[in-house]
């Protein structure tokens, strides 16, 4: 028992001691290949952020020759880097004590952010009242979900330029922002694309949290539905990190049409999270569109031939609309217009088909791209009925679609953010009345983030 007891305290004491060796050892040798990096400015800085790390964190006096020589080298060329990279140097810039060039950077970092002021709006549902609260703004640096450098990855360049902008700029007004698109690009319930994605992130976080005071919490509210009182709360600092209240509404408190929950707080002025589940079956009809975080819509085009002089026959396209009709045999362009407003991975499109329309192609798979469209094209989405190459951006997703006997489904591993659109055919076959039912989207890991488009109702005719 007593060997037991003396062997773990002696590798403790080995390891106290060996530590600063091994530390002093890392310092040296990043300190002699830093300037060997002098032209891959990413590689450069990102051993500059660590050494100035060092010399913080165990207070050296002043950085080594090699180290100014390297920030040096950065500064110059600063405008050359991406977000990523302008964040380590703010950062470094920081530990030396440089507070001017610091500032410098990060107002750099401001000039190139992606900002999108309503999250919960979309282009393809001008018609349908969103939130759009200030409070709900995203912010974020990097390349849209495909990447090919870790400098462009945009959950660790965010995460890098909230801690420069926390360390540098506590006051900034892009800080909330730029935390709620890192917690609104989590994969599942708590982690982001990778473990070094993930423990980046929980580093920029635990700066928030110790920059904002939430952790120091002392708020009181009241939770209200239809003006009914449902609980009354106080959240103290050891409250903070239990697990969250949850309260059930009485389905008699909840009345047909609008109904109000209002969280009110009492006391305090730290901020309140929470979250809204609603389940319920609606009897509108047609069912309209809705969406969290991405946004669906579809419409269907008659492809009517016309025979010409010199080309044989052309398609003329005719938009069908709600009650409108099709004649058995024609054949129909479905498009799917999808709103990414984040960049997502594997997402799955059910598109329930008319009962009495099938799909053109035979067997699933087969060539099936999302393209991107531009800008300009995204604003005539209600009047355009065809489209050409100028039309779109040039990048393409590939779409893996199978055909059900109710539904055609779509399958994308990837969608950066931006506005895509999806054509298939179908061919109208059994003379009939039909429902063809929303499109139903959402990511296969995060269910939370989904959509469904309109409904429509159509008529197959025997002839014209």
């Amino acid at each position: 028992m007593i060997m037991k007891r003396i062997a773990p305290a002696t590798t403790a004491t080995r390891s106290r001691i060996a530590l600063p060796d091994v530390l002093r050892g890392a310092v040296e040798y990043l300190d002699r290949e830093i300037v060997e990096a002098e032209n891959m400015y990413d590689l450069q800085a990102w051993m500059l952020h660590a050494l100035s790390a060092s010399h913080k964190s165990i207070r050296t006096g002043t950085p080594s020759r090699f180290q100014v020589k390297a920030f040096d080298n950065l500064w110059r060329h600063r405008d050359r880097l991406n977000a990523y990279t302008r964040s380590l140097l703010a950062l470094s810039a920081h530990h030396y004590g440089y507070g001017e060039r610091a500032g410098i950077l990060v107002q750099n970092l401001e000039n190139g952010v992606k900002i999108d002021r309503s999250p919960q709006s979309s282009v393809l549902m001008p018609e349908q009242r969103q939130l759009d609260q200030e409070s709900m703004s995203t912010a974020h640096w990097g390349e849209d979900g495909i990447y090919w450098r870790w400098s462009e990855g945009g959950v660790e360049g965010t995460a890098f330029a909230l801690k420069a902008i926390l360390t540098i700029d506590p006051e900034n007004k892009l800080i909330e922002p730029m935390t709620n698109w890192l917690i609104k690009n989590r994969r599942g319930g708590a982690q982001w694309s990778n473990t070094r994605d993930t423990a980046i992130v929980i580093l920029a976080l635990n700066d928030y949290l110790r920059k904002s005071g939430e952790l120091e919490t002392d708020v009181e509210y009241e939770l209200r539905v239809n003006d009914q009182l449902i609980a009354s709360r106080r959240v103290t600092p050891e409250d903070v990190l239990r697990a969250p209240s949850q309260f059930r509404i009485d389905p008699e408190l909840i009345q047909n049409g609008a109904n109000q929950i209002r969280i009110v707080k009492t006391s305090g002025r730290s901020s309140l999270y929470f979250a809204v589940q609603a389940k319920f079956f609606s009897l509108e009809e047609p069912v309209s569109a809705s969406g969290n975080e991405i946004f669906v819509r579809r419409r269907y085009y008659n492809l009517i031939p016309q025979q010409t002089l010199l080309n044989g026959y052309v398609h003329e396209k005719q938009p069908l609309e709600d009650g409108e009709q099709a004649v058995s045999g024609d054949r129909v362009e479905v498009v799917m217009t999808i709103e990414a407003k984040n960049n997502y991975e594997y997402l799955v499109f059910e598109d329930l088909k008319p009962a009495g329309l099938e799909a053109v192609q035979l067997k699933s798979g087969g060539p099936l791209y999302a393209k991107e469209l531009k800008r300009n094209a995204v604003k005539t989405l209600s009047s355009s009925t065809d489209r050409n190459s100028a039309d779109y951006t040039g990048r393409s997703r590939w779409v893996y679609r199978e055909l059900r006997d109710r539904k055609v489904a779509f399958f994308i591993d990837k969608l950066p953010q931006g506005v895509w659109e999806i054509r298939y055919q179908l061919r109208a076959e059994v003379p009939g009345q039909f429902h063809a039912l929303p499109v139903l989207g959402h990511a296969m890991y995060v269910p939370e983030i989904r959509c469904s488009g309109e409904e429509i109702r159509l008529e197959v005719k025997d002839d014209r």
